[in-house]
């Protein structure tokens, strides 16, 4: 398994069909963080993630955890691992002292708390967004 850094023109399609997959809805490519995270396996993507970065705060947000649907859940479980590490370990780099996430999805939840030290702020938390461009 191989991870790199994401790139928002080129993984754009990859990611539109996992989330259309999941049904999770389309983020549009100009609201994706730069920094990402892609996991492969022989070149073949199995994981995603992106971070935010809070300018002038040493805060981050990770978002937009995704997998291939039709992946092995075995291989899933073990690119998921890797990804969000990496994203700890990019916003580690960058100077970060927090990183924020939420999710709704269960199995997420178990693996933040279990796999990658996070600790549950909020359990029952709303989230809003207001889309601006119509």
């Amino acid at each position: 398994m191989q991870h790199r850094p994401w790139n928002r023109d080129t993984d754009y399609d990859t990611l539109v069909e996992w989330w259309t997959d999941w049904e999770f809805g389309v983020v549009p490519k100009e609201c994706l963080p730069p920094d990402g995270v892609m996991v492969e396996v022989e070149g073949k993507p199995i994981c995603a993630g992106g971070l935010y970065i809070g300018v002038g705060t040493q805060f981050a947000f990770m978002e937009w955890i995704v997998s291939n649907k039709s992946s092995n859940p075995k291989l899933v479980h073990k690119a998921l691992k890797i990804c969000i590490d990496q994203i700890m370990a990019m916003a580690k780099s960058k100077g970060m002292k927090l990183v924020y996430t939420a999710t709704k999805e269960t199995a997420l939840q178990k693996r933040y708390t279990k796999y990658h030290d996070m600790v549950l702020t909020e359990s029952n938390l709303k989230a809003f967004v207001r889309d601006l461009d119509g």
